[in-house]
């Protein structure tokens, strides 16, 4: 294939690469690009991906001997919007998640089901149960733990030095845009609630998965569920997104 100037080839041509998806576009068909990542700058293959108009990227993070490289994961989630499919060493449940959590949408597996023949009925039990139960299945780390821009949603108001800072900063946002952007959003919503709070909002307050007994004492008081509070941090993470003045798949 290599030889032929086909598969991982188009990696190393990437202007051929962009004008074959754009060829196959034309045929209004939902176009998914497979690739392998730490072959080339993988956030500038997932952006010309993107912007030659791609609907789905599908991305092979694996190492040698390592593992799945998850950090390629991220870098693939940060630099574009796209439907995201995370692969290699999909074995289990929590093997999945840790893809969900820097940003995947989905997961393939391929040795995984030869040693367990059931293993996409079980990760599709498995997430179905815990979307029910947290309302937001690939909800993703928190940005002081290394998580992608969607994890914007669950920062605290931005009033001292934290990882924070750099991550609005390179999608255009200043400390105050920033802050404004997230009380505009929850104006009208039960995120506006939470006066006992650090920062008098649940929208500054983190993913329901730390343990935060204010949060949820608001929570409890409110009447808003687990699932409904992560519904609502999963629309303010779109919200951020869609405002910034540096879209994901130009930011720096």
């Amino acid at each position: 294939m290599l030889e032929a100037g086909l598969g991982e080839a188009l990696l190393h041509d990437l202007p051929r690469l962009s004008a074959w998806i754009k060829a196959i576009k034309e045929t209004e068909v939902v176009l998914s690009v497979k690739v392998r990542a730490n072959v080339v700058d993988d956030i500038e293959l997932a952006r010309l991906i993107d912007k030659a108009g791609a609907d789905i990227i599908h991305v092979d993070a694996g190492t040698e001997g390592c593992g799945a490289d998850l950090d390629a994961i991220l870098n693939y989630r940060d630099a574009t919007r796209l439907f995201l499919i995370g692969n290699n060493s999909v074995k289990d449940f929590e093997s999945a998640k840790e893809m969900f959590t820097r940003g995947a949408d989905m997961v393939s597996a391929a040795r995984g089901v030869l040693e367990n023949s059931g293993l996409i009925q079980e990760l599709v039990e498995n997430v179905t149960s815990y979307q029910q139960s947290i309302g937001w299945y690939n909800a993703p780390k928190h940005v002081c733990s290394e998580g992608d821009f969607r994890g914007l949603a669950f920062c605290c108001l931005p009033v001292k030095p934290c990882p924070v800072h750099e991550k609005f900063q390179k999608l255009g946002y200043t400390a105050e845009e920033f802050a404004r952007t997230k009380f505009d959003f929850a104006k009208g919503t039960m995120l506006e609630y939470g006066e006992d709070t650090c920062f008098g909002s649940l929208v500054w307050c983190c993913k329901i998965t730390k343990p935060c007994w204010i949060r949820d004492g608001v929570l409890n008081t409110i009447g808003l569920s687990d699932v409904e509070y992560m519904k609502l941090k999963k629309q303010l993470a779109n919200y951020v997104l869609d405002h910034a003045r540096i879209p994901v798949n130009e930011s720096n």
